[in-house]
């Protein structure tokens, strides 16, 4: 029997364990303060959390720092101040942002990360299985090279825990089972396609043979894509990403992309509305250190991604 989709999912949950709770969750504030609402990823988060939260009449509020990590830590202030009673926060920096959320936690509002975590305890932290599926890109690249070759990175900042973690696997794997493939670059491309774009052009214009790379977000694999086509290479390049948006599962299907370590954001967005809502009524209590909620990954190639339901795609 196939996975129900993840508006199923929802609704079978909320109506098992909130029955009757609409009309008193209707008075709480719930803010979702993500990197930028303008990426697919976040975008999926915004929707299934709001429908999450809408379907118990309570109304999300959404803001956008625009990737700029002071910015979000003055938003996360102002929310505070604003006796918001739910913050499901992505940390743009967790070092920067630590504080706000130690103030939060102190006056009991419910912080509910995603993705990237923070250090100081908090109420939950919805997230990717980064390093297993960094591990899984390593894994599946060192198979399709047959453990020889050149691969490069296109990393994430460098205080986003998320992508450093997907790279920490990565490496990891290919050091462990891989040891004659050889990570010969490694840049940062700040989560954007357009940066991307750059990097790869760099990497193309250094090395001369490039076998597969590796981009922590698809994002940066699109552009890694760009890149290589533009210069009559992609046919020799596998190049891999990590989320699974649908833009991307699109060109794996149209052969440009190797592949993608997809999550369902959907099903990521739902699951920490649904933590806000069982703190909010009750139903669960807060517990002394940080719960952490795994989705885990699926390998999406040319072979596998038919298996990815559209609804499912974000």
């Amino acid at each position: 029997m196939a996975k129900p989709n993840w508006i199923v999912r929802i609704v079978l949950t909320l109506t098992l364990l909130l029955a009757g709770t609409a009309d008193a969750l209707a008075k709480y504030k719930v803010a979702f303060l993500p990197s930028t609402t303008t990426q697919p990823l976040t975008r999926a988060w915004q929707q299934s959390i709001g429908f999450t939260l809408k379907w118990k009449l309570i109304e999300l509020q959404s803001f956008d720092p625009a990737m700029k990590a002071a910015t979000q830590v003055t938003m996360m202030n102002d929310l505070i101040d604003q006796k918001y009673d739910t913050i499901i926060l992505q940390p743009i920096d967790a070092a920067q942002i630590e504080e706000s959320v130690k103030r939060a936690e102190a006056q009991g509002i419910h912080i509910i990360t995603l993705n990237t975590n923070i250090r100081h305890p908090h109420a939950a932290h919805v997230t990717m299985d980064d390093f297993g599926a960094g591990s899984l890109v390593g894994e599946n690249i060192g198979k399709s090279l047959n453990g020889q070759g050149s691969v490069a990175i296109i990393q994430s900042p460098q205080g986003a825990i998320a992508g450093v973690e997907r790279e920490r696997g990565f490496r990891e794997t290919l050091g462990s089972k891989f040891p004659n493939i050889k990570i010969v670059a490694a840049q940062n491309g700040e989560w954007r396609k357009d940066s991307a774009v750059e990097v790869m052009k760099g990497f193309l214009k250094t090395y001369q043979q490039i076998d597969a790379v590796f981009a922590v977000n698809d994002a940066m694999a699109e552009g890694a894509m760009m890149a290589a086509e533009a210069s009559g290479r992609l046919d020799k390049i596998r190049i891999w990403g990590f989320n699974g948006q649908k833009s991307t599962l699109t060109l794996i299907e149209e052969g440009k992309i190797t592949g993608s370590a997809y999550t369902n954001a959907y099903q990521q967005g739902s699951t920490a509305a649904m933590r806000a809502i069982e703190l909010l009524t009750g139903k669960r209590a807060k517990a002394a250190t940080t719960e952490t909620i795994t989705i885990p990954p699926f390998p999406a190639t040319r072979e596998t991604v038919g298996q990815i339901q559209q609804i499912d795609r974000w």
